[in-house]
């Protein structure tokens, strides 16, 4: 079995009131899969302050007893360089060389902080995975809202997508089809294991929020779908582009893009970025949340 060492930027607020819990979740993701080794965690602002975040790491961190996954706080904003999160990203990445996936999920500043303390630092990386941006406009039924983290900090959101290493971009218009529902929450609440019970606790106020968010209960798997990538990409349609985008088209997440030919000898290319059109199996997407979650401890 090949096992991906994972280092895990996010900007978790899992168990907050009004506030989303995808990274929480993806988490509890990582840890439930023994094909993932997760190599540390590092916070960053985009869900909430990074204060809150900090809060909610540690209050997860104490009440499943993980000891042995190392935590270090990032930035609270696009100019926040000077973090233990950025050193400890760079030291890891340089002590694995090649073997890392990068999984960033929340505002990049982390990763443009670690690019000024080592200009190398993506090229120690297997692979990054984010979630963010827009292809067209994002929306829910007639609502439309904002792109979620690229727009944070567009200048990090252009360097890292301009990485000299594969980059895969969960975009939220791809996302969308991946929503925890009414039968997803009916079928967690009949499950006795404490796993289970720990994540409806802590989720429940979000499910039902969604009603005032986009007109029905239940929420958005978004970090989720990066995630699930980096063990199972055959699950998802695969399309490469060429980014177009300055800082500027990044201010609002937007994504200016040329599709190119799935050449491997292209992936590698500064520019050159994977934008999966579909998850293939949305049943077999969410078994693989769950079971991980069920092992849990």
């Amino acid at each position: 079995m090949i096992v991906e060492k994972v280092l895990f930027d996010c900007d978790n607020t899992m168990g907050l009131a009004e506030k989303d819990v995808d990274d929480g979740i993806t988490l509890l993701y990582l840890l439930g899969r023994n094909d993932v080794d997760l190599v540390g965690i590092t916070s960053t602002f985009g869900n909430g302050s990074v204060k809150e975040v900090n809060k909610v790491i540690t209050r997860m961190r104490e009440e499943l007893n993980i000891k042995d996954v190392p935590f270090a706080k990032g930035a609270g904003d696009a100019g926040d360089f000077n973090t233990a999160a950025a050193e400890f990203l760079v030291e890891e990445a340089k002590k694995n060389k090649g073997e890392v996936t990068l999984l960033a999920t929340g505002a990049l500043t982390n990763l443009k902080a670690a690019c000024q303390l080592d200009p190398q630092f993506f090229s120690y990386l297997k692979e990054i995975k984010v979630m963010g941006g827009i292809t067209e406009k994002l929306s829910f039924g007639e609502k439309e809202i904002g792109e979620l983290n690229f727009s944070c900090d567009p200048e990090a959101a252009k360097l890292v997508l301009e990485a000299p290493v594969p980059v895969m971009v969960a975009t939220g218009n791809m996302c969308l089809n991946a929503f925890f529902n009414s039968d997803d929450w009916q079928w967690l609440q009949n499950q006795e294991e404490e796993s289970y019970q720990y994540i409806a606790k802590h989720i429940e106020q979000w499910y039902y929020y969604g009603q005032q968010l986009v007109g029905e209960v239940g929420f958005h798997l978004w970090d989720l779908v990066p995630a699930v990538h980096i063990t199972h990409p055959d699950l998802y349609t695969k399309q490469y582009y060429q980014l177009h985008s300055d800082v500027e088209y990044l201010t609002t997440g937007q994504l200016k893009l040329e599709k190119v030919a799935n050449k491997k000898d292209k992936i590698k290319e500064p520019g050159i970025i994977n934008i999966p059109t579909e998850i293939k199996d949305l049943d077999q997407f969410k078994e693989l949340i769950f079971t991980a979650w069920s092992a849990i401890k």
